[in-house]
């Protein structure tokens, strides 16, 4: 039997995704175990928000389970101040925090987006 386990954002901005050119604000990610604990990849769905115009998606991809473990440690860190930046390109994922009230005093006042 497949366990599953669900990982929330407290806010959808705090966890940001870019996607064949598009950016997504993450609600949620679900994530199935698989009964081999041996298998190297495991099956996400990424439930997010296009930024570009509000449409609602659910993105599916095999992640690593090292990027399953920075998921974990950055819903640990509970810091409203940190955005997780994710970035997909083809089958890999690549990762970065930033401050948000750094980006903001970085970035023109009239900026309402985040770009990646």
């Amino acid at each position: 039997m497949k366990e599953m386990v669900e990982t929330r954002s407290e806010n959808a901005r705090n966890v940001i995704l870019k996607y064949e050119n598009k950016l997504y604000h993450v609600d949620r990610v679900t994530v199935q175990h698989p009964e081999d604990q041996k298998k190297k990849k495991l099956s996400a769905v990424f439930s997010t928000k296009r930024l570009s115009d509000s449409q609602l998606m659910d993105l599916g991809f095999d992640i690593s389970r090292s990027m399953y473990d920075v998921l974990m440690e950055y819903t640990k860190l509970n810091n409203s101040d940190l955005l997780l930046v994710l970035h997909v390109e083809g089958d890999d994922f690549k990762w970065g925090l930033v401050s948000e009230r750094w980006l903001r005093q970085q970035t023109d006042n009239k900026v309402n987006r985040y770009v990646i």
